[in-house]
């Protein structure tokens, strides 16, 4: 500031603004020379090197220093994507939660499809080529042959829920009951919330005259899938069996 204002006192000596007169405008010039410019006086060419103040409020020069310039924030990482296995997971409890608070049966039994078909998606194409063979041997009526196929379908991968849960159809095909139970209560410890399972086993269990876990069964099915009239009538007529009516 000294050499400043000792290089306007040089040139046009002591100057004393009046109260209503525009404030001194601080420019540079093209070729990069500072100057101040008084009204009344006119423009005055800085000294090289002289630091030169912005007035508050004023454009800042291009180029300036200035620690208390605000520095803009730095924007947040885009999320990292998300895996296969993430991405089904997300979808499954977006479903689900659709599928408990649905207006009506027509429309839980659409969830209810889509919900399914995640359930059904193969976690391999080895196993996805041997569930389409055991499917294939099951509706041409060969159970047998079926259940060797998904035999090796749960071998290959024992955290697939649905690899138990078409072993069961195929045993409870056979008249296999225990075991198709069994498979079914396995697919549930892997995947508590499979509400076709849970029906599936509820048939089973009143097939063998366990009324008491079949309406468990049931009832469980429903939590889940509440709108599904078919299971709200068995579960009724379970209950009155079970526990009687309400005196």
């Amino acid at each position: 500031m000294l050499v400043a204002a000792a290089a306007i006192s040089a040139v046009c000596g002591p100057v004393a603004a009046a109260p209503n007169e525009d404030p001194p405008v601080i420019s540079r010039r093209d070729g990069g020379e500072n100057y101040i410019e008084i009204p009344g006086v006119g423009r005055i060419p800085m000294p090289p090197g002289a630091k030169v103040f912005q007035p508050r409020g004023d454009q800042r020069f291009s180029g300036d220093d200035d620690e208390t310039a605000p520095v803009a924030p730095k924007s947040a990482p885009p999320p990292a994507p998300k895996s296969p296995e993430q991405a089904r997971a997300a979808a499954l409890e977006d479903l689900l939660a659709r599928l408990k608070n649905a207006a009506d049966e027509p429309e839980a039994v659409a969830i209810g499809a889509k919900i399914r078909g995640l359930f059904a998606s193969a976690p391999s194409e080895t196993v996805a080529l041997l569930t389409d063979r055991a499917m294939a041997a099951e509706l041409g009526g060969a159970q047998l042959a079926a259940q060797a196929l998904l035999d090796h379908v749960i071998a290959l991968d024992p955290r697939w829920s649905e690899g138990f849960v078409r072993r069961a159809r195929a045993k409870a095909a056979r008249g296999d009951g225990a075991g198709a139970r069994e498979d079914l209560e396995a697919a549930l410890r892997l995947e508590p919330r499979r509400f076709d399972a849970l029906a599936l086993l509820g048939a089973l269990f009143e097939e063998a005259g366990d009324k008491k876990g079949a309406l468990d069964a049931y009832r469980r099915a429903l939590a889940l899938d509440p709108k599904q009239e078919g299971l709200q009538k068995i579960e009724e007529r379970l209950r009155l069996d079970v526990e009687g009516r309400d005196i």
